[in-house]
């Protein structure tokens, strides 16, 4: 059916359905889907929503919000999201998006795991093969035959499975987080930087998170944070006349005494040895 939603395209359509006890009870199952064009002021912002949601992002991008952690993505980005929790999303321009509310006995448990092993969003290689799972199920009801309950279920597990066998030479995801991570640093290293914030910025778990950007880079988060934090250090040390503890305060260190150990452990010598050194 078409939607009359405001800031929403009037060609974009969504369907809603009610799951027998049955299928509540046995399978996955599906209470809404939708193909949705939004316009630049559409926003939504909603405390619960009895479901989790799939949404792929076929075009544009979008800004989410899940409770205290906020996030960006992009056309080819699928995101799973536990809408029992707080949660909101929009945009500042056009985007459109392919997705669909589901629950079962075991949706919970697969959203836990996928989440752990991914965070909320991630960029499989193979998005078109999810995209037409999803597709098909959009023209069961489009059709408007009679709704297949098992066969819902069955395309739904399979989507489920898929995201769980994926490995992360099967994502496209690793690039653009470590890039915007690393660029994050560099922007903020005078500030307070945890790895939960990195991996929240970057939409994975922080386990999974320092895993790829030791990959891409050689090294832990923490341990590039430390080496920019003591880069800018030499430059002030070189360059101005701050006293030692300011630098240490511009670059991050909440205490002279963690500036000043950091950096004789990273540079073999003390900062004011460094100073002084031609």
């Amino acid at each position: 059916m078409k939607t009359h939603v405001p800031n929403i395209n009037p060609v974009s359509e969504y369907y809603v359905y009610t799951p027998s006890i049955t299928a509540k009870k046995l399978f996955f199952y599906l209470t809404h889907i939708g193909y949705y064009h939004y316009d630049s002021s559409y926003y939504l912002k909603r405390s619960n929503f009895h479901s989790f949601l799939i949404m792929l992002i076929l075009d544009g991008e979008c800004d989410i919000k899940l409770d205290t952690r906020s996030f960006h993505v992009n056309k080819g980005s699928l995101v799973l999201i536990d809408c029992y929790a707080p949660h909101e999303y929009g945009s500042s321009s056009s985007w459109k998006a392919l997705w669909f509310h589901f629950d079962g006995p075991l949706a919970r448990n697969y959203y836990d795991y996928l989440t752990e092993k991914f965070g909320n969003c991630v960029q499989p290689t193979e998005f078109h093969m999810i995209y037409m799972e999803i597709k098909e199920m959009f023209y069961f009801f489009q059709s408007g035959n009679s709704i297949n309950e098992i066969l819902i279920s069955e395309k739904i597990t399979y989507i489920l499975n898929h995201l769980t066998a994926l490995s992360p030479n099967d994502t496209q995801f690793s690039h653009e987080p470590v890039k915007s991570s690393i660029s994050y640093i560099n922007e903020h290293f005078s500030e307070s930087i945890t790895l939960n914030d990195l991996a929240e910025n970057a939409c994975l778990s922080p386990f999974y998170f320092t895993r790829i950007f030791a990959k891409e880079t050689g090294v832990t988060p923490y341990q590039y944070l430390i080496s920019t934090r003591i880069s800018a250090a030499k430059f002030l040390l070189k360059s101005t006349s701050f006293s030692i503890k300011e630098i240490g305060i511009q670059c991050g260190f909440q205490t002279f005494s963690s500036f000043c150990y950091t950096f004789k452990k990273w540079e073999n010598q003390t900062p004011s040895m460094y100073r002084k050194s031609m």
